[in-house]
């Protein structure tokens, strides 16, 4: 095993350092668009080849500047006034050398800061990033045939047999098709599939987005498609601390169900589009809906904190608000958040019971 990890390490240099043939570098990013495991692993070595890179001239300003130092008369520099005035006139004019070099040290240790602080930024924020993960699933992609692949997604009531590369959650805001999730999980999708808790598949478009919310809507592409009424409202004013939530997604091939309460009023490094949320999520929670007690909506999940187990992230619904606001009338005619919510006065297994049929497992193929 470390023999195979070590040989991978010398084929991800050799494509860094451009080393490859042509059809050896085609193969390899092939390979790495189809592995998301290897794909991360070449874009974190290359991150470690700039950092050090970066040390190296930042260790190469620094002898430059011992250099210009060594060639300094410390003899003047360390004499008293006195000393140094009677020198200056015996000379008749100031050492124009000394006074270069000392320039040249002065700007080389400018540079030199500013350099470990670019570094040191980079890395606090690779740091940051680190502690941050979507939670939209990776799937098995299985290559099949280019005609399977076409014929499966012809038929608007199954999902290809491939199954897919990432896997999320969405949940209805409409009863004709409609459906939110994180852009994350449909970011450069080539298609993507809805499906619901009877395993029932439909094509779906992502039709509108606001990457700053990480919030997509998809709409299902068969015209004719047609839910019962929505059983729940959108609560678009700020849940307080402490409040119970819970959540419905597909981290697994069914739905699962998880509880916990709100943390604090904003996200990760106090993104205040964001609450942070403890409760349990995993790979394929990214989309679901966070609810209230009521079965308002408050949020949409789309991350968790790598660094504590059980510690979430959610858009706040009144983003999800005003992106259906910013909607135009052809795209989304109808606003049904109006309606009366159906769940406030169910106990939680009949809540749950209920909304088992709007949320959908979203499934993409790239």
């Amino acid at each position: 095993m470390m023999k195979d990890q070590f040989q991978l390490l010398q084929e991800i240099e050799r494509y860094l350092e451009g080393q490859m043939s042509e059809p050896e570098k085609a193969a390899f990013e092939a390979l790495r668009k189809a592995d998301a495991a290897l794909d991360r692993q070449v874009n974190e070595q290359q991150a470690f080849l700039d950092t050090f890179q970066q040390y190296g001239r930042r260790k190469n300003l620094q002898q430059r500047m011992d250099k210009i130092h060594s060639t300094i008369n410390t003899e003047q520099l360390h004499a008293k006034p006195e000393a140094k005035v009677l020198t200056m006139r015996k000379a008749g004019y100031p050492r124009r050398r000394m006074l270069t070099n000392l320039a040249a040290a002065a700007c080389i240790a400018l540079v030199t800061s500013l350099a470990t602080i670019a570094i040191m930024q980079q890395s606090a924020r690779q740091k940051s990033t680190s502690q941050y993960e979507d939670v939209r699933r990776v799937l098995n992609n299985i290559q099949r045939s280019q005609n399977a692949l076409i014929k499966d997604m012809n038929n608007n009531k199954k999902a290809p047999a491939n199954p897919g590369t990432y896997g999320g959650t969405g949940f209805a805001i409409s009863t004709n098709g409609y459906i939110i999730t994180n852009y994350h999980v449909v970011s450069g999708a080539d298609s993507v599939y809805v499906q619901n808790n009877k395993g029932e598949a439909f094509k779906a478009n992502s039709i509108f987005e606001d990457i700053s919310a990480d919030l997509a809507i998809l709409k299902i592409a068969d015209s004719t498609f047609k839910s019962q009424p929505l059983p729940y409202t959108l609560k678009p004013q700020a849940v307080r601390l402490g409040e119970e939530v819970f959540t419905m997604g597909y981290p697994r091939d069914e739905i699962v169900y998880g509880k916990g309460y709100i943390s604090a009023q904003t996200g990760f490094q106090g993104d205040t589009v964001a609450y942070q949320v403890s409760i349990p999520v995993n790979p394929g929670n990214s989309g679901a809906p966070l609810m209230d007690n009521e079965g308002n909506i408050v949020g949409i999940i789309t991350g968790k904190q790598t660094t504590s187990d059980g510690i979430a992230f959610a858009v706040k619904s009144f983003h999800l608000k005003r992106l259906l606001e910013e909607m135009p009338k052809e795209k989304l005619p109808r606003r049904e958040w109006t309606r009366k919510n159906n769940l406030n006065t169910l106990s939680r297994v009949d809540q749950i019971k209920k909304l088992e049929d709007f949320v959908y497992m979203v499934k993409v193929y790239n």
